[in-house]
């Protein structure tokens, strides 16, 4: 079971990103059912808001909101995706992590949910945020990053 966030499925769609490649592995391995990808609400909102200012560099408007929508609608529906609900205890734990840690509530909720489920939490990258905190959040979270693997 892998928590991912929103970059990893990014860089998916992406394909000139610098991660692609990493990031195809990942998700070709969850679409083959080779693993169990989880997420949060928050994650599944960020996916489609951030494809579609991805799609809006190629494409039209229009066309944008269309393949958004088509790519939420993989994640969502995907036989090997759990989209988590953040319940009492998630919520409680985001929470917690955001009052530690200082970081993006949906990172909070994914690291909350990575703990919950003892699963891998797989991010893009170190993000700014995360940088003066990354050895105690390397130490309490099973964290990775695709920048480790380029």
């Amino acid at each position: 079971m892998i928590a991912i966030d929103t970059g990893i499925w990014i860089e998916y769609i992406n394909t000139c990103g610098a991660f692609h490649p990493q990031a195809k592995t990942v998700i070709d391995s969850v679409d083959r059912g080779d693993a169990t990808a989880i997420l949060t609400p928050l994650t599944l909102a960020e996916i489609y808001y951030v494809s579609k200012r991805v799609y809006q560099e190629i494409y039209t408007q229009p066309q944008s909101a269309i393949l958004a929508k088509k790519f939420y609608d993989f994640v969502y529906y995907h036989p090997h995706v759990e989209v988590k609900l953040l319940d009492y205890e998630l919520c409680l734990k985001t929470g917690i992590i955001k009052t530690k840690y200082n970081i993006a509530f949906s990172d909070c909720s994914l690291l909350a949910l990575s703990e919950h489920e003892d699963a891998i939490v797989l991010f893009k990258n170190v993000e700014n945020e995360m940088k003066q905190n990354i050895k105690e959040l390397k130490k309490r979270f099973n964290i990775k990053f695709l920048e480790d693997y380029s």
